[in-house]
């Protein structure tokens, strides 16, 4: 707010516009832990453990992420001995329609210190043109049920804020959103924020 004159200008900060809908959520409710999972699935998807035959269509989808930049992806497309050495065997995820591989999920250590086992990142990606068909809420539901499974006690991902779909499908699964990361990546030279979301097993 500065003064022109006899006139009081105002304006706003985008950042703060950037995190209010996130600021919202923890008003009216949403950091409280929400229930797993959704059961409105889509027939055609299915969702079955990763195979090394998959490799090719999971890089491609990865680099689609990359070139159109909807995800927190990596400034180059990983290889996949990269992946390999980052992703949790048993926690790779693949969802097909009509055979062909439509989208990923995988989880990977979020960090290699002891204490911190039973922590883990959560990603998932869609191939384009299969978004809002219900692949992403497929795949997250078998990964978040494997996790609780196998012992994997906290999930956390982190999604652009303009991305209210992605958010909104976490929260359905059990996550609830713990703020917002200010300009913690950079796009395209550019810092963005990140809404950083966390889902802990029940038990």
């Amino acid at each position: 707010m500065h003064k022109e004159g006899t006139s009081t200008i105002v304006s706003v900060n985008s950042a703060c516009c950037g995190g209010l809908p996130q600021a919202a959520d923890a008003v009216m409710g949403l950091l409280a832990q929400r229930p797993c999972c959704p059961e409105d699935l889509p027939a055609g998807v299915t969702v079955r453990p990763m195979a090394d035959g998959d490799w090719d269509a999971v890089l491609r989808i990865c680099g689609d992420e990359i070139a159109t930049r909807t995800g927190e992806s990596e400034p180059c497309l990983p290889t996949r001995d990269e992946l390999d050495r980052e992703w949790l065997p048993g926690h790779r995820w693949v969802a097909e329609v009509d055979g062909a591989v439509v989208g990923w999920a995988a989880l990977s250590p979020a960090s290699r210190r002891g204490h911190a086992r039973g922590v883990a990142e959560a990603e998932i990606c869609v191939a384009q043109g299969m978004r809002e068909r219900g692949v992403g809420k497929s795949l997250l539901r078998t990964q978040v049920i494997a996790a609780d499974e196998d012992g994997v006690w906290m999930l956390q991902t982190s999604i652009f804020p303009s991305d209210r779909a992605a958010i909104a499908l976490h929260h359905s699964s059990g996550f609830r959103t713990v703020g917002v990361r200010e300009r913690i990546v950079q796009v395209d030279g550019q810092w963005r924020d990140t809404v950083l979301l966390e889902r802990r097993a029940a038990v």
